[in-house]
């Protein structure tokens, strides 16, 4: 099964090989003239020896033009050499540059659950290690072993034609070379996956120990987070060094082999000298050639250990390539143009495990322009609902419905245009202050981000930045307060211009002057927009046309907030005596 899934890789591979298989043809024949060239060195030994040396049977005239066309050969070979090289290479970074947008792409489609399931790093690991150890293939093994198989058949042809018991004495020793190669193979392919998928792991584990190094400091565990570290590396040493150990065996063994060839054919080649029957020129040139014999066979197995490597680098690549995002348009989804911002949740039912429900049996109805207030304990499935809306995640049970339509007759693309998000931690991306205000509306014009920036409290401290709008934010806008970056967001979506808001707990982290900013901000963005916010703090709560208070999945009561701050039975109202309590404390 295995090594089927391989060949399926190989092929799958050589596809994208397929726009530039010109290039790689034109590469394999110069690198063949490039390998047939030194052929004729070999003859010309044989000449000198025997025609001008020991005999004299050649005039000096006749050895200047041999050696003047020999020169000259040489000069194709340098031109051969130089566009082999060229178009290899050309063929291999075309390739693996259609590869890696191919894989970037469909990890962009991919569904929230893969990345549940995945490791950024790792992921991050197939896009850059696996993709550049598949390149190996194309710029070395796939070029050079069809060179080297070309070279090695014209010699074999030639040795032949100059003495076939010299040349069987010569092969003797393939049979075995064969074997040996075969043999360690096999193990060389094992722990060669078992690196990628360790180095995979690892990737992972540094990513993800960087990202949350503040936590890691804050917690003094610098020094336990260096021992895992150091363990998993001396696991990965391991593997690797086992590698190794089995590549240089594989390459002493045959190296070995191959050298016993030309003390054969020095042995038996001596034998038929004293017995008259070859000349000292023709077991010289043979000797010679036979070198030029060996030199790619021994390349053959170097390029097969490339090659094995290659092929565990494009097993995990096509893993991914065959895993298919879970939330995905239908067949004829339809494109939704401008919602008018109605939202209904139909008998919703999902969880991320299905066997355990984290909505269950949810009927919700939200109007065009109406604020929602989403409350309840955490893991009540708040930010869940939320979710369900934009298709994060599809719905196991019911329906999610938009204008009355299910959002899984929508195409992601144009749903998700209609629906603008402002998370707790908002995600800003490497860039500057006006890439990422843009995020949402690339053609926006200068007027409409300035206004948008205003009307989300954001343009004066965008102003004292050092460079204004054109300031460069850093990774996840780490120069930012968390006040300012959440008025960014606010801005962005502001100016996406979205019929339906989703706010996720927009205040919760903030200082009380920067909560009052945000609020003003969120006036202006929730203005004739559906809403949807996921909130704690009364005060976010209560301008909320309707609050829905949320328990294990299930809607418990709803209502406006002063109606049910009413009722002495209300869940809302004990939960907001909390939230008055803590504050009070505070």
């Amino acid at each position: 099964m295995a090594g089927r899934y391989r060949r399926s890789s190989l092929i799958r591979f050589l596809g994208f090989l397929r726009p530039y298989r010109h290039l790689v043809a034109l590469a394999a024949l110069c690198g063949v003239v490039r390998y047939l060239i030194p052929l004729v060195l070999p003859w010309t030994l044989k000449l000198l020896v025997d025609d001008f040396l020991l005999s004299q049977r050649r005039s000096r005239v006749e050895l200047h033009m041999l050696m003047a066309g020999l020169v000259g050969l040489y000069g194709v070979y340098a031109v051969a050499s130089y566009w082999r090289s060229y178009l290899a290479g050309l063929a291999g970074h075309r390739l693996i540059f259609d590869l890696r947008l191919r894989l970037y792409q469909h990890l962009q489609r991919m569904s929230l659950s893969f990345f549940d399931r995945q490791k950024v790093g790792e992921v991050v690991a197939r896009m850059t290690t696996d993709i550049a150890s598949a390149q190996n293939f194309v710029g070395a093994a796939f070029v050079n072993t069809v060179m080297d198989l070309a070279a090695v058949s014209a010699i074999v042809g030639v040795l032949l034609l100059w003495h076939w018991k010299l040349a069987l004495a010569a092969l003797a020793v393939f049979p075995f070379y064969a074997w040996v190669s075969a043999t360690l193979n096999r193990r060389i392919r094992e722990k060669s996956r078992a690196i990628h998928d360790q180095l995979q792991e690892l990737s992972g584990e540094v990513h993800e120990n960087f990202a949350a190094i503040s936590t890691i400091q804050a917690f003094t565990r610098e020094e336990a987070e260096v021992r895992d570290f150091r363990l998993r590396s001396e696991r990965f040493l391991n593997t690797v060094l086992s590698n190794v150990r089995l590549q240089s065996l594989a390459l002493g063994a045959t190296g070995f082999l191959t050298a016993i060839g030309p003390i054969l054919v020095l042995w038996f080649g001596a034998t038929e000298v004293w017995a008259g029957r070859l000349s000292v020129g023709t077991l010289m040139a043979f000797y010679a050639t036979l070198g030029l014999l060996y030199q790619p066979v021994q390349r053959l197995t170097e390029l097969n250990l490339i090659l094995t490597n290659s092929l565990a680098a494009m097993d995990r690549i096509f893993e991914v390539f065959d895993t298919y995002p879970e939330v995905d348009d239908r067949p004829g989804a339809a494109v939704l143009a401008r919602a008018r911002g109605e939202v209904v949740f139909d008998s919703v039912t999902f969880g991320y495990d299905p066997e355990r429900p984290v909505v269950q049996d949810l009927n919700l109805r939200i109007a065009p322009g109406e604020t929602v207030a989403l409350v309840g304990p955490s893991g009540a499935g708040k930010s869940t609902i939320a979710k369900l809306v934009v298709r994060f995640y599809d719905v196991q049970g019911g329906r999610v419905l938009v204008d009355g339509i299910d959002v899984r007759d929508f195409t992601l693309r144009s749903l998700r245009q209609n629906i603008a998000i402002v998370a707790q931690e908002p995600i800003l991306l490497s860039g500057t202050v006006l890439d990422n205000l843009r995020l949402g509306r690339p053609e926006a014009g200068w007027e409409e981000i300035e206004r948008a920036a205003r009307l989300a409290q954001a343009h004066e401290f965008i102003q004292r930045l050092p460079r204004g709008y054109e300031t460069e934010l850093g990774e996840r806008g780490a120069r930012l307060s968390g006040g300012e970056r959440q008025r960014l967001a606010i801005a962005r979506a502001i100016l996406k211009d979205a019929p339906v808001v989703i706010l996720d707990e927009p205040t919760s982290a903030l200082d009380p002057e920067s909560e009052a900013l945000i609020r003003e901000a969120l006036r202006a963005l929730l203005a004739g927009r559906t809403a949807i916010v996921i909130a704690h703090r009364l005060t976010t709560v209560q301008n909320a046309d309707r609050v829905v208070v949320v328990d294990r999945g299930r809607i418990v009561e709803q209502g406006r907030h002063e109606d049910l701050m009413r009722r002495p039975d209300s869940l809302y109202r004990r939960y907001a005596a909390q939230q008055l309590f803590l504050a009070a404390v505070a």
